[in-house]
């Protein structure tokens, strides 16, 4: 009516026959166009739509990925892709200068490197790729070539040359290549051996010999990635004339079978995987020369056994470092050898009354004959120093904070530059300190977690960072210059009127923290009650509330439930609140009650809420968060539904190093583990229980399923399943999650 007023009956004849009343109508038609401006939007928010949310880019496009510094530090290189997402290019970066240009174009790097979610069909070795976030490409150590692994094949481009040389052409399944120190050798694995190549051409030859499937050299198991973080079992010595190994004798291992039923020829892969108190691979340490020939050479074999190795490391040319852990994880060794020898020497040795937490950070200060090493003796992560002798030299931070990392050292002009959470206890920002332990200084400014990567002579550094307000910005950084190099920013979602995240700390009876994170509903009505769900984990070091963006889709899921009216929150207990390990303590040998505790309290508080349904409270989880949902759904009667994604339904059917960190060895624990099974309370059920699982779930095993199912049978209890054959623990594919996504919205509608 408005637009009527102004566009159609106020003609200008009127105006002209009436001219004197004309300031008047001008002033009434400017008053209603205002007052049409302020109740029309110029444009309406865009609503979230899971298609985009879960299409292979997403809604904030593609991400600079893989970023590595040339040796010679005069490059940084990423991969991104174009706006499409599918034309991926290797960008290189001058510190100096800031120029950006293109290295290896796409039409190379679709062979060269391709994405590693399409570099094979296997999902078990495309869950690895992505789970443990293997390079696809590496840096030869005079920066001037480049190898590519694609598909299990190696390739070397020369950068002078612009052209790929095939290596090792003739071998297949080819992992986890290296670069000699000297350059002069490519090293790599196959069929579980170790085996070098010239980089000038030439054959390929075996450097160990007798490997297996039972019996690794140089190769790793399920369990030494997946639970203490090894990402190699292999490492030369700094003059290129030796190599560490990991030897895994996995004959005592039990085997897991895992089967696809899809295919009209099903098949069976039989995984090696030791569970809570079953035997584990029998690790030992051998030195070989890097000398392939006809004959082998002799293998120099480090003395005495632990329960793990977690960490070898080369201190210099001929002296290796050892991390030796028992099985009960609460007594870590730092050993010294003499490579040649194989004799080892206690450098250090620490014991912890619950577990200890191996970390990366063992640095070795060669021109000096010290170490860094850190310790959570304090209840904190943080740095020392100590002598080659052991002696402790100096404590260089303290603090109820945690660090996160030592990033790298400059131990040519005394620097320690580490990240930590000290000034945003949800965040994470980059530090440097001397190696004395003064002259502190914080070199990320801004608020967020920051992610970084320190060039070799820490004269710069990639900072990726985020908030829970915004998505990635990704910049290079000069240390001590103010001005950066935008390196990527991703897409913006202001038209999407997104929820502001809103974040929430409660203090339980006896004083413990509980955090909160919620996602109040857009559309708030005067009196209407809102349906809520919680979203958790519940175990420690996996806190579900940072200042950051979050993993891709999981965060805009639920913001585009609160645009569908429900109150959202994710809730983190006592001990993943990023407390430290004085805290997360508290869930020793009770994985579950004490963090249900903490979920009840936090549901009370949201309870008392004017917008919220006290009678509609939803909990899902994830892997460990399915576990806490189950366990919930059978120790609580808060929570009317539980969505369970790939849960652990009882800790003796979860493998052996993480549970017997947490929950102790069975045998001398029973009743912690009956306490802590949601199979054994099946019959507690209370409330509507969907479990999910992918059938092909190498981790947390598709039997916590079946054992759960079957319980609840026998107890009479009605249960919802969801399947995804063939698909492993994280279930990657485009139509599997956004079929995930849509089923647990419909669930959530059905009946909550």
């Amino acid at each position: 009516m408005i637009l009527v007023v102004t566009g159609h009956v106020l003609t200008r004849p009127v105006y002209r026959r009436h001219s004197a009343i004309e300031p008047i109508i001008r002033l009434i038609c400017f008053t209603l166009s205002f007052v049409s401006m302020q109740t029309q939007p110029a444009s309406a928010a865009q609503p979230l739509r899971l298609e985009d949310i879960f299409s292979e880019q997403g809604l904030t496009g593609p991400e600079p990925s893989q970023f590595q510094w040339s040796p010679d530090g005069s490059r940084l290189s990423y991969i991104l892709a174009e706006a499409d997402g599918e034309r991926r290019n290797l960008w290189v970066l001058s510190p100096e200068s800031g120029q950006k240009k293109i290295l290896v174009s796409y039409e190379q790097l679709q062979k060269l490197a391709p994405p590693q979610e399409k570099s094979t069909d296997d999902e078990r070795e495309k869950e690895r790729l992505l789970r443990y976030s293997v390079a696809s490409y590496i840096w030869s150590p005079d920066s001037q070539s480049i190898l590519f692994t694609s598909g299990g094949q190696l390739y070397l481009y020369r950068l002078d040359e612009e052209r790929a040389q095939p290596i090792a052409a003739s071998k297949k399944d080819v992992r986890d290549p290296k670069f000699s120190p000297n350059g002069r050798w490519i090293s790599f694995l196959h069929e579980h051996d170790i085996w070098l190549a010239p980089t000038t051409g030439g054959e390929e030859r075996p450097l160990t010999t007798g490997a297996s499937e039972r019996l690794l050299h140089g190769d790793l198991d399920w369990v030494y990635p997946e639970e203490f973080g090894v990402r190699t079992g292999y490492h030369w010595s700094p003059d290129s004339l030796r190599i560490a190994f990991l030897q895994l004798n996995q004959g005592n291992v039990p085997e897991f079978p895992i089967t696809y039923l899809a295919p009209t020829r099903q098949r069976l892969d039989l995984q090696r995987y030791p569970k809570a108190g079953d035997p584990n691979p029998i690790v030992r340490v051998g030195v070989i020369e890097a000398r392939p020939g006809r004959k082998q050479p002799k293998i120099i074999w480090v003395e005495g056994v632990a329960e793990y190795t977690p960490r070898v490391h080369w201190a210099d040319d001929t002296t290796l470092a050892l991390q030796r852990l028992n099985r009960e994880q609460n007594e870590i060794e730092l050993l010294f050898t003499d490579a040649t020898l194989g004799r080892p020497l206690t450098i250090l040795k620490e014991h912890d009354p619950y577990w200890i937490n191996v970390s990366n950070d063992l640095t070795f200060l060669p021109a000096s004959r010290r170490l860094l090493w850190t310790t959570e003796r304090s209840g904190f992560r943080h740095i020392e120093l100590y002598g080659y002798d052991g002696k402790r030299q100096a404590t260089l931070t303290k603090g109820d904070w945690e660090v996160a990392a030592i990033e790298r050292v400059d131990e040519k002009n005394g620097w320690v530059y580490y990240t930590s959470n000290e000034d945003q206890p949800l965040g994470k920002d980059l530090y440097r300190i001397r190696i004395d332990g003064s002259d502190k200084e914080r070199l990320t400014k801004t608020a967020g977690t920051h992610s970084v990567n320190v060039s070799p002579a820490a004269t710069a550094f990639v900072d990726s960072f985020s908030s829970l307000k915004t998505p990635s910005r990704t910049e290079l950084r000069r240390v001590g210059k103010a001005e950066s190099v935008l390196i990527h920013e991703t897409d913006s979602l202001e038209a999407f009127d997104l929820a502001e995240p809103e974040l929430l700390e409660w203090r339980t009876e006896d004083k413990a923290l509980v955090r909160g994170l919620m996602f109040r509903p857009t559309s708030t009505e005067p009196d209407r009650k809102h349906p809520v769900l919680i979203y958790v984990y519940g175990g420690p070091h996996a806190p579900t509330i940072r200042d950051a963006w979050g993993s891709r889709g999981r965060p805009l899921f639920h913001h585009y439930l609160a645009q569908k009216g429900y109150a959202v929150f994710q809730i983190d207990d006592r001990t993943s609140s990023l407390l430290g390990h004085r805290y997360e303590t508290a869930m020793h040998k009770q994985y579950g009650p004490v963090a249900l505790r903490d979920y009840e309290f936090a549901v009370k508080q949201i309870q008392k809420m004017d917008f919220i349904d006290p009678d509609r409270i939803a909990i899902w989880g994830w892997s460990g968060g399915g576990f806490s949902t189950c366990f919930a759904l059978t120790h609580s009667k808060l929570f009317k539904l539980g969505i369970a994604v790939a849960p652990v339904t009882d800790w003796r059917l979860y493998d052996s190093i993480y549970t017997e960190r947490y929950m102790g060895l069975p045998a001398k624990n029973e009743k912690a583990y009956d306490d802590t099974s949601a199979v054994k309370a099946a019959g507690q059920l209370h409330g509507r229980l969907l479990l999910v699982h992918p059938t092909a779930d190498d981790n947390v095993h598709f039997q916590n399923t079946i054992q759960m199912i079957d319980a609840l049978i026998q107890a009479g209890k009605p249960y919802d399943l969801l399947l995804y054959p063939g698909k492993t623990h994280s279930i990657h594919g485009e139509q599997e999650r956004l079929h995930l996504f849509r089923s647990i919205e419909k669930y959530l509608a059905d009946h909550l």
